[in-house]
């Protein structure tokens, strides 16, 4: 027998019902993702996240079945979070939950719709294929214990700086995830730390700390400089923090390249998928 759904949008719901709903939707995802109230609405707030397209799903009894959340800028969309609760997945359901989240992007005037997953999540993936998505690169998560760090005796000039004194660099620097973009960094409590020198081009990371490990969201890298010099910046960031780890680095990143000869490994890869809507 078919299985009927309903979809709304999140306008009537409070942050701890989309906590609970974002808990229960993600139960046994390949990274545990627990959501607080305070946490959901922090996220949404980061990653301005539109209650009115995001889409909320029920079955015809009134059980919850899953959710897409999508941010938007300008025109642009990003579907920041995509699940189905256990229960009904096998069923169809997130082909359903996915074709509603795209026809209501296109509905409400987005020209793009984009997305990550994780690239062990093949059935996800397939899904937003289904639909239309195509992928566009991939992004990575590399880690590295600060101790691991090469050992240096010089001391370089690392100075920290306002985060918005590096945004007309990173402007035209790689082109990086919706999580990183400056919108993002804004708002979020980010630390930047800068490489000073003559050149008139900048040495920087980008940084927000937390959990025992300082994230780099962003980074600024000339082609000179040097891996003492690199190694200086990212000393300086981490300062106590246990580990350093780069966050949603694009495959064709500089600071990718740098940080796996410094002898970062990898935590995770995910496809980068686009969807052009009009």
């Amino acid at each position: 027998m078919t299985q009927n759904y309903r979809f709304t949008n999140a306008l009537r719901y409070t942050f701890e019902q989309m906590s609970e709903m974002h808990n229960a939707s993600f139960s046994g995802y390949f990274v545990p993702i627990e959501m607080t109230p305070e946490m959901t609405a922090d996220f949404w707030r980061l990653n301005g996240i539109d209650a009115l397209r995001s889409v909320v799903m029920h079955d015809e009894d009134g059980a919850f079945v899953g959710m897409a959340r999508m941010g938007t800028r300008g025109k642009r969309g990003w579907c920041g979070g995509f699940g189905i609760v256990p229960e009904f997945r096998g069923r169809g359901a997130s082909t359903l939950l996915a074709e509603q989240m795209v026809k209501v992007a296109r509905e409400g005037g987005l020209e793009t719709l984009q997305l990550e997953v994780l690239a062990q999540n093949v059935r996800a993936y397939k899904t937003y294929q289904r639909v239309g998505f195509t992928s566009t690169r991939r992004l990575f998560g590399f880690e590295l214990a600060t101790t691991a760090l090469p050992a240096s005796e010089s001391v370089l000039p690392v100075e920290q700086v306002a985060v918005e004194t590096l945004l007309p660099w990173l402007a035209g620097n790689t082109r990086v995830c919706w999580s990183c973009e400056p919108a993002t960094l804004l708002a979020s409590a980010c630390e930047a730390f800068r490489l000073s020198d003559t050149s008139g081009r900048p040495n920087a990371l980008i940084v927000q700390r937390g959990h025992g490990r300082v994230s780099i969201l962003a980074a600024l890298v000339q082609d000179e400089l040097t891996e003492a010099e690199l190694v200086a910046l990212l000393r300086k960031a981490a300062n106590l923090e246990n580990n350093i780890y780069l966050y949603n680095a694009p495959e064709e990143s500089a600071m990718l390249v740098r940080c796996q000869a410094l002898g970062f490994t990898e935590t995770y890869s995910q496809y980068e998928m686009l969807l052009t809507l009009s």
